[in-house]
């Protein structure tokens, strides 16, 4: 059946997106009225972003790229910044929604608590391809390899912003980051003092948090907070309600100690518990097979310590620890996890024109991984998994002020394909202050997760003809399967032709080999555990690909109060191998993707937001339907330390579907419109 979103008549497009347009361009004929401060925050607080002209933003200093700081617009790789101000004026009440407002990233929603988010191609629910690292932690799960979004919640006022890096970060970050980085980063403690009440009513959420922020002493600073989400069903295809409601409830702790000016001392931790619905299409018979709601019981949480040294303006050194435990209970599996990681990190001059960054770090996890019914099995049970790993990266100035060549290489051990090495070359001229070309040739790894290596999965049944000789179609892990490997060539421009305007233009080509796909197999008589013919699906590294695609974004303060940021991302990808999966592995994102978002500021306390997304169809299997999305929405200061949002997301469409999970049983519903209500109040 189809959706109501995919009988949408082409006039309310135009006619919404007009009104959009003319929202903005009557706000662009207001009266012109200046900033004034509003609370006291520290780096990316709203005053300070709110004041900030396109120069100020294009300096923003960012980490992800050679984890050290640098200006955002001297980078040499794609990388976006999505700021606390980006984060205030979305409407947006998720870290994976946050994620929309990033070129070159496709967000698309499964259901009311999955989202399959990736760049550059081959992405699904646990999109196997990008490293997801928050405070130096990672949140790349092995057992599926992937990121369980339900456990990536947080304050969104406490964060100070989420730098994406498009294309490989292997060199640094290590395996699994083949095709992006996302490196979220919380705000200090220092810079959180006093109380925060965020409070969030809609149609489709309920979400309330508060936050306290003190001082121990002069030196050491502390926050805590507390943050409970219930997310409501959302409608299936047919119109019908969905069983994936979404109940959380997360709180944690961060200390920071300024012991000396040199070093700063960090501890911070977290809890959560989820309670999601799914509902799992239950292996019956290929062509007609049946659906089981039930509920997923999540918990974990995490401790981690960091502490970082400037030995002199052009040296450093950090040290960090964290322990992370994880717990997760789904209808067919049961997932237990312990994670221990500790990393080091020095960066020094050598001499005039060398800055050497190097580290070291070991990762060791434990884990269960369990079956829990005879459709299901895993051996080991038990597991234990280990990464060791160093690193080094030596950024070469060749003319001071206007050409360096970067080289690096990641080395790494793991338990899974031994040794790997990740290296890459970069280089970044800067003819004027206005300019900036970059290049790159990297090489990255992503590693086998625990349910390609152990698991045996009952995937269907099939008629045979013959009675009393049942068939079954089986999915076979594979102890040994190498890695993934990505060589990928990227090129970059970023010009600012005028004051008021920034282009960032990157363009790419990647090809990939050995990716891990299951082709079926001829069909085989087995006689246990009763007898029944077998078509084996087996693991194995059998696709090769290439993807290749550009990348434009631009930023345009078009007065001092209204500024357009749009964004368009182009994509391809050939694939070789079992036609299947083929086509498949071409058809998982859109061709083309595009957002325009327009922030405008009709007085010093009412702001005007907008913005237009619009990915093209695809899909294999199942077809996923173009779409135009439009939000919009009022931010209104009611007093210096109180804030009123209201607006509306997905303004076109009553539902519309995002995703289709070709690769796992879930099956999806659709992306409802939000009409919400925020309230935030520091005090």
């Amino acid at each position: 059946m189809k959706s109501k979103s995919s009988q949408r008549s082409a006039v309310s497009r135009k006619v919404c997106c007009s009104l959009l347009l003319a929202l903005s361009a009557v706000a662009a004929n207001g009266a012109e009225a200046e900033l004034e401060d509003v609370d006291g925050g520290g780096t990316g607080s709203i005053e300070q972003l709110q004041g900030m002209d396109l120069e100020g933003l294009m300096s923003l200093e960012i980490t992800s790229v050679s984890k050290t700081k640098q200006k955002l617009s001297q980078a040499a790789a794609a990388v976006s910044a999505i700021t606390q101000e980006d984060i205030r004026r979305s409407g947006m009440t998720s870290i994976p929604e946050l994620l929309r407002l990033a070129p070159g990233v496709h967000v698309a929603q499964l259901d009311a608590n999955k989202w399959a988010i990736g760049t550059r191609g081959f992405n699904a629910v646990y999109e196997n391809k990008l490293l997801v690292v928050m405070d130096g932690r990672t949140l790349y799960d092995p057992t599926f390899s992937g990121v369980n979004w339900d456990s990536v919640d947080y304050m969104l006022e406490d964060l100070e912003r989420i730098e994406v890096v498009r294309g490989p970060g292997a060199t640094l970050w290590g395996a699994n980051a083949v095709n992006g980085v996302i490196n979220i980063t919380t705000k200090s403690a220092k810079d959180t003092q006093g109380w925060l009440l965020s409070t969030e009513a809609s149609n489709a959420d309920h979400i309330g948090g508060i936050r306290y922020g003190g001082k121990i002493d002069e030196q050491t600073y502390y926050r805590i907070y507390t943050k409970y989400r219930s997310t409501s069903d959302s409608p299936l295809a047919s119109g019908d309600e969905g069983h994936d409601g979404w109940d959380a409830l997360k709180g944690g702790f961060r200390i920071d100690r300024y012991s000396t000016p040199q070093d700063t001392l960090t501890l911070q931790g977290d809890f959560f518990t989820s309670r999601l619905g799914e509902t799992n299409v239950a292996a019956g018979t290929v062509t007609s097979q049946n659906a089981i709601d039930h509920t997923v019981d999540s918990a974990g949480g995490y401790l981690l310590g960091r502490w970082t040294h400037t030995i002199s303006s052009d040296s450093d050194f950090g040290l960090q620890f964290y322990y992370n435990r994880y717990q997760r209970h789904q209808l067919t599996t049961d997932v237990d996890q312990d994670t221990w990681d500790i990393d080091f990190q020095h960066r020094f001059a050598l001499g005039k024109q060398q800055e050497i960054i190097w580290g070291a770090g070991f990762r060791y996890q434990a884990g269960r991984f369990e079956g829990l019914d005879s459709d299901f099995i895993v051996n080991p049970v038990h597991r234990r998994h280990h990464v060791a790993s160093a690193f080094i990266q030596d950024d070469i100035t060749v003319v001071p002020d206007r050409l360096h060549v970067i080289l690096g290489s990641k080395f790494e051990h793991n338990s899974h394909t031994g040794f790997e090495i990740q290296p890459s070359v970069r280089a970044i001229w800067t003819p004027d202050a206005k300019q900036t070309l970059w290049g790159s040739v990297s090489r990255a790894i992503r590693t086998p997760s625990n349910f390609e290596d152990d698991s045996n999965l009952l995937v269907g049944t099939f008629d045979t003809g013959t009675p009393g000789l049942p068939g079954k179609v089986v999915l076979h892990g594979n102890k040994h399967l190498a890695s993934e490997t990505l060589l990928a060539f990227e090129a970059g421009y970023r010009i600012q032709p005028r004051k008021d305007l920034s282009i960032d233009i990157t363009g790419f080509y990647n090809t990939y080999q050995g990716l891990i796909g299951g082709p079926n197999g001829a069909p085989t008589f087995e006689a246990s555990p009763t007898p029944h013919v077998e078509v084996p699906i087996d693991a194995v590294n059998i696709l090769d690909a290439r993807a290749y695609g550009a990348e434009v974004a631009a930023t345009w303060s078009v007065t001092d109060k209204w500024r357009l940021v749009a964004s368009y991302s182009w994509l391809g990808i050939s694939a070789v191998g079992p036609e299947a999966l083929r086509n498949t592995a071409e058809r998982t994102d859109p061709r083309h993707q595009a957002q325009l978002r327009s922030y405008y500021n009709i007085t010093k306390d009412i702001d005007l937001n907008a913005a237009v997304y619009y990915t093209e169809a695809f899909g294999n299997v199942q077809h996923v339907p173009s779409l135009v999305r439009v939000d919009a929405g009022v931010n209104w200061r009611l007093k210096a330390d109180m804030e009123l949002s209201f607006g509306v997301r997905n303004l076109l469409d009553d539902r519309h579907q995002e995703f289709t999970n070709e690769q796992a049983a879930t099956i999806a519903t659709e992306v409802p419109r939000t009409v919400y209500l925020q309230f935030v109040w520091k005090f």
